[in-house]
């Protein structure tokens, strides 16, 4: 499963989640990122990150940081063990270099609906159930600042079917327009609210339509990183793995 570092969108349908983001650089390279993991039949990994500045450099950082979160996956590891590893491989690395970066990151099991995540910095996923609106409470260290992971311990949330989870980069929420007005959490929460009976890939793109009409198209500030889950029992443990947008 390749990363997306080029705008392009992707999407997936595994253990019963429909997946649909994309990662829009501001410049030819970003340092935003995000990927689906499939595990086995019943468990979808997500993560989603953001390597400090732009460009090549982060974009290089970026792409290294995937690669271990790649191979710690492949370790039959929890959530908290992979995040561990990042901060002690990856984190190092970036502290070398200079830099850090934002993780968050959700493991979803198709056994008892649970969906359980982690942040390194990095804001915290928004949930809709209906008209209720849940944002877990985990918080961390960005990778790179200490050689440990620090944080908060996973938080864990039952799915029904039809909820929705949102994961952004900072890129989305402080886009600007023409007035200097930021995106902002708030209109991303209505626009979604409003929203919720559209499948992932629609909702990806009404949201992506309402950034770009708020903002009049005008060049990004930042990297742009957008991820939307949908818990969808009938269509449950079909897999038809990335798709090019």
């Amino acid at each position: 499963m390749s990363l997306d570092t080029g705008g392009k969108g992707k999407q997936i349908i595994h253990a019963g989640i429909q997946g649909a983001g994309c990662s829009i650089p501001a410049d030819l390279e970003g340092g935003d990122f995000f990927d689906f993991i499939p595990l086995g039949e019943d468990q979808l990994i997500v993560a989603i990150g953001d390597v400090m500045g732009k460009g090549m450099r982060a974009a290089g950082q970026m792409k290294e940081l995937c690669t271990i979160l790649h191979a710690c996956t492949r370790k039959d590891l929890s959530l908290l063990e992979i995040i561990n590893q990042l901060a002690a491989i990856g984190g190092k690395r970036l502290h070398r270099a200079g830099s850090f970066a934002t993780l968050c990151l959700i493991s979803y099991e198709r056994q008892h609906n649970c969906l359980t995540c982690l942040s390194a910095g990095h804001p915290s996923p928004v949930i809709f159930s209906g008209r209720n609106i849940h944002v877990p409470r985990v918080r961390g260290v960005a990778l790179g600042f200490l050689e440990e992971y620090q944080g908060t311990r996973p938080e864990q949330v039952v799915l029904s079917c039809g909820d929705v989870v949102i994961l952004y980069t900072d890129g989305l929420v402080e886009a600007r327009d023409a007035n200097g007005q930021n995106y902002g959490l708030n209109r991303l929460e209505e626009i979604v609210a409003a929203n919720t009976c559209l499948d992932a890939v629609e909702l990806r793109e009404v949201i992506l339509n309402d950034l770009f009409t708020f903002t009049g198209c005008r060049q990004q500030r930042d990297d742009v990183t957008l991820v939307i889950l949908k818990k969808d029992l009938e269509r449950g443990g079909e897999c038809v793995g990335d798709q090019g947008k």
